[in-house]
């Protein structure tokens, strides 16, 4: 019986050939069934239905087969959810830095004269300031090493007042580090208790945004735009933190991160252990604070051979000059 239908499945595909298309699958297929049930005596279920073509994508107006569509997939940003809107803007790390209180009476007592501005002689540290910040923008440096042939020429004094006097500066924003490792007294010049130490800072194992202090609100109109860096614990060990591994990377995230326009650093007297030469490469020019009676001819220029030739000097700074003449410190 399935060999009859088989034949007339051959039959009917000829006949098909020869014949005009029928307008629908579905007004073809009751006659063919019923047709083989005729000629071969089965059943129309006892005959499987030929499984329907697939149809043939819809041809475009032009004629042209049609191309299925590929929306390609976009990726998520790394680092943020999808959907996640981005920041409006970064919040300023400057103002998420610690306060330190200042007393006025123990500046005055420390005789930082810029504080109070009583004593006429802060006028001289309004000079430094102003042309401190002409020859910076002249040559696009920001980053200067305050130090001094010898003990007891006032450097940290120098420091501390031009650090001061730079804070008024509109606009201007200065960090003031303390960098005499061995002999730090910027913590005790500036009234701070517990200052924590420095080391740790420059080795990585304390966070810079931790240990950055500015003042507190004062009457003094000593404003936030100082930033201290002080220093509560001598080490024996100054020169080789000055140089070590982390340091710069230290250094140079601090100006990344708080774009200071100035950046003063105390260091050791210059003639004293390697310590200033260990720290070359972190500033960009010398702020040479000599002693009157106190410093000699000789150490200046000794100061300036072991600096060597391409080391700027922005200027010779004299303090306790009484009866003296910068003249006389010449070369």
């Amino acid at each position: 019986m399935m060999e009859k239908y088989e034949a007339y499945l051959r039959r009917k595909r000829r006949e098909e050939e020869d014949a005009p298309p029928a307008e629908t699958p579905e007004a073809a297929r009751p006659q063919l069934d019923t047709r083989a049930a005729q000629e071969t005596g089965l059943r129309p279920e006892d005959v499987e239905p030929a499984p329907t073509p697939p149809s043939p994508p819809r041809a475009p107006a032009s004629g042209r087969p049609a191309t299925p569509i590929r929306r390609p997939v976009v990726p998520a940003r790394p680092g943020r959810p999808t959907g996640q809107k981005m920041p409006v803007a970064a919040a300023d790390p400057w103002d998420a830095l610690a306060e330190i209180p200042l007393d006025p009476r123990h500046l005055a007592r420390q005789r930082i004269i810029s504080a109070t501005r009583k004593d006429p002689a802060h006028v001289a540290f309004d000079v430094l300031r102003t042309r401190l910040l002409a020859a910076l923008r002249d040559n696009g440096w920001r980053r200067v090493a305050i130090t001094s042939p010898t003990q007891n020429c006032g450097k940290t004094f120098v420091a501390a007042n031009l650090g001061i006097s730079l804070s008024r500066q509109d606009g201007c924003r200065t960090i003031l580090m303390d960098m005499d490792l061995r002999r730090p007294s910027l913590a005790q010049v500036m009234g701070a208790r517990v200052p924590g130490t420095l080391s740790a800072v420059l080795t990585g194992d304390r966070a810079l945004a931790d240990h950055l202090v500015v003042p507190a609100e004062n009457d003094l109109k000593i404003g936030r735009r100082l930033a201290l860096g002080l220093n509560g614990r001598a080490e024996s060990y100054a020169s080789e933190l000055l140089q070590g591994p982390t340091t710069p990377r230290v250094l140079s995230g601090m100006i990344e991160t708080y774009d200071p326009d100035v950046v003063l650093y105390d260091l050791p007297p210059a003639l004293y252990y390697d310590d200033v030469i260990a720290f070359r490469e972190q500033f960009d020019g010398v702020l040479l604070v000599i002693g009157g009676g106190i410093t000699r001819p000789r150490e200046v220029h000794d100061v300036k051979r072991r600096l060597g030739e391409d080391t700027p000097l922005l200027g010779v700074i004299m303090n306790k000059a009484e009866g003296l003449s910068i003249a006389d410190y010449s070369y």
